[in-house]
């Protein structure tokens, strides 16, 4: 019976909301994806990173651009991913002057759905990278939310969470400091695939920092996590 109620439900909240069933399956599968156990230094990594019309989610605020790069055995490719994305908003002014990103240059952008179906397409089986992942995913979840009715968690390598493993006793962990670390310079700053190259480049300084402490795979680095004291000691 419980299930039955369910099944409605599901149907109902399709009807009314205009699912895209297909997308929605796309995310279903993207959010199953299993912690893999893959090496750093040679396996294939999508570094991607957004902006948006602001800093809330939860106000309102939506992505108005998603950009990525891959990583794959150590070195960084000219595979990229640039989408800008039609919020349906007016983005402020401060944000077109710290992205350049217009109303004009997204007016006809695809919507998110699109956009986002084609990033899932360029990723793959990958596993994520990102610089305070945290925040693009709410980001993402917020529009996922409201066109599938779930949420993504998915495997983020977070350069922000990496570094105070690295660095425990740096004061500041954002990217112009990490970038300033391993000599990465800040081209494209503030843009989507600019800030993906910057953090892709910090990424593999910090695989050769990882390797010196006898971190070499995704599920080394896990453990990291759970029970290292963010100490290099």
């Amino acid at each position: 019976m419980g299930g039955l109620k369910i099944s409605i439900f599901v149907n109902l909240y399709k009807l009314l909301f205009a699912i895209d069933e297909e997308f929605c399956q796309e995310v279903t599968a993207f959010r199953l994806r299993k912690w893999p156990t893959i090496a750093l230094d040679s396996s294939r990594f999508i570094v991607f990173d957004t902006e948006t019309t602001g800093f809330y989610p939860h106000k309102g605020d939506k992505i108005i651009s998603l950009g990525g790069v891959v990583v794959n055995n150590g070195q960084l490719t000219n595979e990229t991913f640039l989408q800008f994305i039609n919020p349906n908003r007016v983005i402020p002014p401060l944000i077109t002057e710290l992205t350049g990103i217009t109303d004009e240059m997204v007016a006809a952008a695809p919507d998110f759905v699109e956009a986002y179906y084609r990033f899932m397409i360029f990723a793959g089986p990958s596993m994520l990278v990102a610089h305070c992942g945290a925040f693009d995913v709410s980001f993402i979840n917020a529009q996922l939310q409201n066109n599938c009715g779930e949420k993504l968690y998915p495997l983020i390598l977070d350069t922000y969470l990496i570094s105070h493993l690295l660095f425990a006793d740096q004061i500041s962990h954002s990217l112009e400091d990490l970038a300033e670390v391993y000599g990465v310079p800040l081209l494209g700053r503030h843009t989507a695939l600019g800030d993906s190259i910057i953090a892709a480049n910090v990424f593999l300084g910090m695989v050769e920092d990882l390797k010196k402490i006898g971190i070499r795979t995704t599920t080394d680095l896990l453990y990291g996590y759970k029970y290292l004291k963010f100490s290099t000691q």
